[in-house]
């Protein structure tokens, strides 16, 4: 079976000179990481992402010089063959050892709002935390997790770290490799992935008497700052056998997965949201809740016992993801119309804790299910998502675009806004359109947000109300971009004339600012173009911390000098149309009874709720 490397060599015709050094005995190279070399030499953003995946000892637990977390000690190695790359490490600390793994690197994230796979080399290290797990459970879940990092995206690298047990010191100082170290290097080798031993460099250490067990580790799992230079001591030894073994390729290339090396695996681990369609609520349940922590953006609350959820599927597994604290609620739940089976909130915990519980697993993945959970005692529930190893009907299959935006708008409360009388003054020909019939070519310009008001599909409402024209949609944007830049190197002829618009629509979050920049845009399209007619809309979404949220009042100040009044008074000085959105958006999210997060898709850009905000908005100020 051909892996990673041998696809790699054949890629790009390599003999066999090119395989380096097979590894040490505490670390395999096999196929290297190239596509991260190629993303560290070739950095133009200055920003590269590592996302580590584990435990404590990922954390640095007990360390008193937190640069000695092998994950600091694993960057220093990369930065000094690609000192000119910006690289950043993500730790995520979680529990569930790699059967949680599993479903938090999945695709879609929508009950988290957050993307773990953000970087280009997945760093996976379970030891720890998959120590009590049953081996026959662990080998699925570790296959599983390692599948789902390329399934999220197919250029991604991984690396398996395995630090020291108890457990495996046991097992080396009576010459034996542990099992689950056997189980890992069968995935490693299966998949051709890098892998470092750090266990069996800190086992021998000890073995030889280069250090005692207890200076090592205090609890046999967390380094000491003794123990964690022996790691950094052996990280440096593999990211230098790793980054000269594989030249850098020319370009990326992507990873085919073999089949399963387990025939059990399944690879289809995935959250599925509470909002999600196909759950179905029972009781009284409030949906988009603040969560006491993150990651959850917003959560399922509900304080009365018999509030139950259901959720049909197919798949191999299912379980729940929550908050539990010390006053939460236990559930019941029951699967394909069994008994019911109680979870115990837990009565440790001291503050509020993320908890991933499997409530069925080893079911037939290719059979119909259903789950039903419910709330059976006093307290409260606050559920996040479920965690199913399988996949759920798509509730919008069938739909039109049109009648899917409807949906997602039937899932908010109606949004009333009364726009302003003579709105339409400096866009007649706009209107005339609209209201008489043929082509309307407007044009978006600006940033993601303004990717977001794409995305709210607000052309086919308008199209609806005004069913004789036919609007062409032209999304012109860069990320993070406003008209600072589109105003310099003629670039209005590339983002917008060529275009060819009736109507240019400027807005996003990323103008600075700077509503002057916007008025040279005007300016430089209408030299050109002078028939061209022009709305602004002022800023939607974004961080709490921007000025349109952070120093938000209903109506735009007009005292003092900020964005939303300076826009206006470009406006209406350059004859264009004026649409303050920033009004009626937020005071829609502060009046709906859900936090912020409701509506967001991760922390700065709208979801698919908060798409509709903006559309409806737009086609209510657009609708006669």
């Amino acid at each position: 079976m051909r892996n990673r490397l041998l696809e790699f060599i054949l890629s790009l015709g390599f003999g066999m000179a090119a395989l380096g050094a097979p590894g040490a005995d505490f670390y395999q190279v096999r196929g290297g990481i190239p596509n991260s070399q190629y993303f560290f030499k070739n950095d133009r953003v200055g920003n590269q992402y590592l996302f580590f995946i584990g435990d404590s000892v990922l954390a640095g637990t007990g360390l008193k010089d937190a640069g000695l977390r092998y994950s600091a000690q694993m960057v220093k190695g990369f930065k000094k063959y690609f000192p000119q790359a910006g690289m950043n490490e993500t730790r995520h600390m979680q529990p569930g050892g790699s059967w949680f793994g599993l479903y938090r690197c999945s695709r879609g994230q929508a009950v988290f709002g957050e993307v773990i796979c953000s970087g280009h080399l997945a760093i996976l290290d379970f030891a720890a935390d998959d120590r009590n797990v049953p081996l026959d459970e662990v080998k699925l879940s570790l296959e599983g997790l390692v599948r789902q990092v390329t399934i999220y995206r197919a250029t991604h690298s991984e690396i398996l770290v395995y630090t020291l047990t108890p457990e495996m010191l046991e097992d080396y100082k009576a010459g034996r490799t542990p099992e689950y170290i056997k189980v890992s290097e069968q995935i490693a080798e299966h998949y051709g992935i890098p892998s470092v031993n750090l266990a069996k460099y800190a086992a021998d250490k000890i073995i030889a008497g280069g250090i005692s067990a207890e200076a090592f580790s205090a609890d046999g799992i967390n380094p000491t700052d003794a123990g964690a230079k022996i790691y950094a001591e052996a990280m440096e030894k593999f990211i230098d056998a790793l980054m000269t073994a594989i030249p850098v390729p020319e370009k990326p290339k992507s990873y085919t997965l073999p089949a399963p090396l387990f025939a059990e695996t399944d690879d289809n681990g995935r959250i599925v949201a509470y909002e999600d369609q196909e759950v179905k609520r029972s009781g009284n349940w409030k949906p988009g809740q603040a969560s006491p922590i993150p990651p959850f953006r917003h959560l399922l609350v509900a304080s009365e016992a018999g509030a139950s959820l259901s959720l049909k599927f197919k798949g191999s597994e299912i379980g729940v993801l929550d908050v539990v604290d010390k006053d939460s609620a236990d559930y019941e739940f029951a699967v394909d119309g069994g008994a019911f089976k109680r979870v115990a909130a837990p009565k440790d915990v001291t503050a509020a804790t993320m908890r991933p519980v499997s409530l069925a697993k080893n079911l037939d993945r290719k059979a119909e299910h259903e789950l039903v959970l419910k709330v059976a005692s006093p307290g409260t529930a606050r559920v996040g998502g479920f965690l199913l190893n399988g996949t759920i009907a798509d509730g919008f299959a069938g739909m039109t675009d049109l009648q899917k935006i409807d949906a997602i708008y039937a899932t908010i409360d109606p949004i009333k806004y009364q726009p302003p009388m003579g709105r339409f003054a400096n866009i007649p020909k706009t209107m005339s359109k609209l209201r008489d019939g043929g082509e309307l070519r407007m044009v978006l310009l600006g940033d993601s947000i303004m990717g977001n008001t794409s995305g709210s599909q607000f052309e086919l409402l308008l199209m609806r109300d005004y069913p004789k024209c036919k609007i062409t949609k032209i999304a012109s944007l860069r990320s993070s971009t406003g008209c600072k830049y589109y105003r310099e190197d003629n670039r209005v002829q590339d983002y917008v004339l060529k275009h060819n618009p009736d109507i240019l629509v400027i807005g996003g979050i990323s103008n600075g600012g700077d509503a002057e920049a916007v008025r040279s845009v005007i300016q430089q399209v209408r030299a050109k173009k002078p028939d061209t007619e022009v709305l602004l809309l002022t800023p939607v979404f974004g961080s709490p911390h921007d000025e349109h949220i952070r120093t938000y009042t209903r109506e735009i100040d007009t005292t003092t000098s900020n964005f939303r009044f300076n826009m206006q008074k470009v406006a209406a000085e350059e004859k264009c149309a004026f649409f303050d959105m920033t009004g009626p958006w937020w005071q829609y999210i502060q009046d709906s009874g859900k936090t912020y997060g409701w509506f967001m898709g991760d922390a700065v850009h709208a979801n698919a709720r908060g798409q509709q905000i903006i559309g409806r908005l737009l086609e209510m100020w657009f609708k006669e």
